[in-house]
């Protein structure tokens, strides 16, 4: 969780690539990927810029106000809905 908040605090600070997010952060690469996937999934971080593999991520609104909440020693819920699919 802990990770969830460094790298939501960097990406606050100005849009910024994976890249730029493992060096402001010192996070190992793989790791800071695997979060981007998951804050993606989340609807916390949206793409703005992308060209080939390069992409440019920034905070939704969403991921502002979850950020605000683990600033405030919040903790970050998630729970998975399943949909049935009408055959």
């Amino acid at each position: 969780m802990h990770e969830l908040k460094i790298v939501l605090q960097a990406i606050s600070e100005g849009a910024l690539n994976p890249g730029e997010v493992v060096l402001r952060t010192r996070l190992p690469r793989y790791e800071v990927l695997a979060i981007f996937h998951v804050l993606e999934g989340l609807g916390l971080i949206e793409t703005i810029y992308s060209k080939g593999s390069h992409k440019v991520y920034t905070l939704t609104q969403r991921g502002e106000e979850v950020l605000e909440g683990l600033s405030k020693g919040g903790t970050l819920e998630v729970k998975i809905k399943t949909v049935e699919s009408v055959a």
